[in-house]
């Protein structure tokens, strides 16, 4: 397999054809991902399928090199621990080949401690490693960036391939001069002034080339732009960055000469080196061909002029865009505010918002770098004079910005067209804040409506929970907990996570809360932890929804001194001793609604005074941070809080969640204690939930 993917690099097909199953380069690239367990191709293919790129699944190294020979992908997600042809053995011979040894290659590996693994597997060309098991917002992150860079990379080379073509193509003579005038580079054009072989010019100095008496007019214009680059280093903008031209003579190989204008510009250097140089040479020797070679430099420099404007242009609108990206309404309207003021130099700036919910519109006030709320239309300044843009969307005004012009002062066509194209930009903007903000309060008020009001009377607990909501803009989590009294005097208690985010998850969640309940509650309370899992597994996998969740569910006896609990791709629960000790109930399975599993229970002791902590990852997870960290803090935090439930939780959520936490996801938790000296009376615990919900819009301007 290694010899025939070897011998067929330079049998594939180029960038300028057309792939074998009918790939152009119109097309997006797929990313292929190679695993000998079906299962996880199966999950690696749900993770990835909102990216949009076609995948493509490999259960061995070997077809994964047969893939390689038949087409190109974008990125190669390979296990590194596979039986005959390993991921290392398999990406050495993806690298040995001309054509694939570009492609990013991630590694994926179950191996948290093996750093000789790591380093082979950086050795033979990887970019990354992703351990097992994942979290599928970093997979899907860090396979749109590689993917994305290896296009980039392509469409790098190609326009590298076309700008050499142009310049060796082109009619009229060039050469690339380095710090020491001497010709890197020439192209046949140049060659055939001269009447020589092109390779016979390198290395050669250029004043050499020309007659004695032009020698020193040709120095004069070379210095002139290495003066201007020397310029420019030292104060950018300070030095006229035009082309020099100047008439001389070139000798050619038989001793004639020709009259040609070398039109000398610089090129961006490297860093630390003197700036090389690109000398084009326009044959004079005919005076319609001088004609023609001038009005084609107009041109030139013309679209050259116009390009740049264009892009200027357009990187001015990309990064406004972008500033207002994923941003809640306040927060657009006030860097709209911001950056239209200090963009069109006014004085001052108002954003009217038209609400159809409120009485009064919103009104934001840009003046001297800040951007406050204000309550009604301010007067114009004196002398200055007002420029109105609307913001409508289907003809229907949403907006009006009003810009105060100083005294004097008025747009240019360019200026309004800008502004414009801006506001053009803004709407959407505002839009898409608006729709996101009321879709928000939907799955928020979804939420609140789907988990307990209350937690339940049981005896011999106590119980205290919490939720809150992670700060996402529109999108809602499908974090829940339950509780609820089982035969026995016994006490079922859950915590789970719906994978996504948005009005979907939250509706799953509140399914398979009252789902897991009635499984739990059936046969007279009796199933075990892991038979609850078991059914409520195949429930969801019978709605085809394709919807992935972890669970942890927990039985407690006090009276028997026992908990069972089952385990479906959750973080395990922390158990407290009475004497602060703590562990973790380590024992479960894999994550849930992808493949039909039995669900093994797992049990423990558990006397008076200890306590049960159960919480989703949001608890514990920290950007940046190893997920073994989070766990070490919980632990710590858990052995110094207070005994009662109500207290431990506000304890726990002070330790970890400092108050400018910037949560990136839902935090949940749940609190049983066993009580030592059971009360001769029931006991209630109050409210069952304590939920975060963001301000509206109005309290955050």
């Amino acid at each position: 397999m290694a010899d025939a993917f070897t011998q067929a690099a330079d049998d594939g097909w180029t960038d300028g054809g057309r792939a074998p199953g009918g790939l152009t380069l119109a097309d997006p690239l797929p990313i292929l991902l190679v695993d000998d367990h079906p299962e996880n191709l199966r999950t690696l293919e749900a993770v990835l399928e909102p990216l949009g790129y076609p995948l493509e699944s490999a259960g061995s190294g070997a077809e994964a090199l047969r893939k390689l020979l038949e087409r190109d992908f974008a990125l190669i997600l390979l296990d590194v621990r596979m039986p005959v042809l390993d991921g290392l053995e398999t990406a050495a011979l993806i690298k040995g080949r001309a054509r694939s040894r570009d492609v990013p290659i991630v590694f994926l590996t179950a191996s948290r401690s093996d750093l000789g693994e790591v380093l082979r597997g950086y050795g033979v060309g990887a970019v990354d490693f992703v351990m097992k098991p994942f979290d599928p917002e970093l997979l899907r992150s860090k396979v749109a960036v590689f993917a994305a860079l290896e296009g980039n990379r392509r469409a790098l080379k190609r326009s590298e391939s076309f700008l050499r073509g142009a310049f060796e193509a082109a009619p009229i003579g060039k050469t690339v001069l380095d710090g020491d005038r001497r010709i890197v580079r020439s192209n046949p054009a140049f060659a055939g002034l001269l009447r020589r072989r092109a390779e016979s010019l390198a290395g050669v100095d250029v004043a050499e080339l020309a007659h004695e008496e032009d020698r020193d007019a040709l120095a004069a214009a070379l210095e002139r732009i290495a003066a201007r680059e020397r310029i420019a280093a030292a104060e950018p903008g300070a030095a006229e960055l035009t082309p020099a031209t100047v008439d001389v003579r070139l000798l050619t190989s038989d001793g004639g000469a020709v009259w040609v204008e070398a039109v000398v510009s610089a090129i961006e250097p490297e860093e630390h080196a003197s700036p090389p140089m690109l000398v084009q040479w326009v044959d004079l020797t005919a005076r319609r061909r001088v004609e023609q070679a001038r009005s084609e430099l107009v041109l030139e420099q013309a679209a050259r002029l116009q390009a740049e404007a264009v892009a200027e242009r357009l990187t001015t609108l990309q990064q406004f865009s972008d500033a207002l990206d994923s941003l809640s309404l306040p927060r657009v309207l006030a860097e709209l505010a911001g950056r239209l003021a200090e963009r069109f130099g006014a004085e001052r700036l108002e954003v009217e918002l038209r609400q159809e919910d409120q009485e009064h519109p919103l009104i934001l006030r840009a003046e001297g770098g800040e951007v406050r709320r204000a309550t009604d239309l301010a007067a114009l300044p004196p002398g200055a004079r007002w420029h109105e843009l609307t913001l409508a969307i289907q003809r229907s005004t949403i907006a009006t910005v009003r810009l105060a012009l100083a005294p004097g002062r008025a747009l240019g066509a360019d200026e309004a067209a800008l502004l414009e194209e801006l506001g053009e930009r803004a709407v959407l903007a505002i839009r898409r804040a608006q729709l996101h903000e009321q879709e928000r309060r939907i799955a928020e008020e979804l939420q609140r409506g789907l988990l307990p009001a209350r937690l339940p009377d049981v005896a011999h607990v106590e119980l205290a929970a919490h939720y809150q909501a992670a700060g996402l803009g529109a999108e809602a989590g499908g974090d829940w907990y339950d509780a609820f009294a089982l035969p026995g005097e016994r006490v079922g208690i859950v915590v789970g996570d719906v994978t996504g985010r948005g009005i979907k998850a939250a509706s799953t969640m509140g399914q398979l809360r009252s789902v897991t309940r009635a499984f739990a509650l059936g046969d007279a309370g009796l199933r075990s932890a892991g038979e609850v899992l078991t059914r409520l597994n195949r429930y969801q996998l019978a709605q085809a929804e394709m919807e992935m969740f972890s669970v942890l569910y927990a039985i407690v006896d006090p009276r028997g001194g026992w908990v069972q609990w089952a385990s479906g791709g959750h973080p395990p629960a922390l158990l407290r001793t009475r004497a602060r000790e703590v562990r973790y109930l380590e024992g479960g399975n894999e994550l849930m609604g992808i493949a039909d599993v039995v669900y093994d229970s797992h049990e423990a002791a558990v006397a008076g005074d200890d306590t049960l902590i159960l919480y989703s990852d949001g608890l514990i997870e920290r950007r940046g941070e190893v997920l073994d960290a989070g766990f070490a803090r919980l632990a710590e935090a858990a052995k110094s809080g207070p005994d009662a439930p109500q207290a431990l939780r506000r304890h726990l959520l002070t330790r970890m969640l400092p108050e400018d936490a910037d949560l990136h996801d839902d935090v949940t938790a749940m609190l049983v204690r066993v009580l030592r000296h059971p009360p001769t009376g029931r006991r209630r615990t109050g409210p069952g939930r304590e939920t975060t919900i963001r301000s509206s819009f109005l309290d955050q301007a």
